[in-house]
């Protein structure tokens, strides 16, 4: 009985070229994540109002919304 030989598998392209394959993907698929992730350019920012201005906007808001209420609780007797 004869056994066939055993060879190096390592000596034959196919691993190199799963390799290959697999570090390809791997590549691939990072550059789509980062093509994902688009930031705002930074004058963006500029653009968005302060926590001040914010707050100064919801107090006006309130003070509206307040105003609005009484002047229809006046209209009831």
């Amino acid at each position: 009985m004869r056994s066939k030989e055993t060879t190096d598998i390592y000596c034959t392209k196919e691993p190199l070229l799963a390799f290959h394959q697999r570090i390809t993907f791997c590549l691939d698929l990072h550059n789509q994540s980062v093509k994902a992730m688009r930031y705002p350019p930074k004058s963006y920012g500029k653009d968005l109002e302060s926590a001040e201005e914010r707050r100064e906007r919801e107090q006006q808001d309130l003070e509206l919304a307040k105003e609005m209420a009484e002047e229809d609780d006046d209209g009831f007797p």
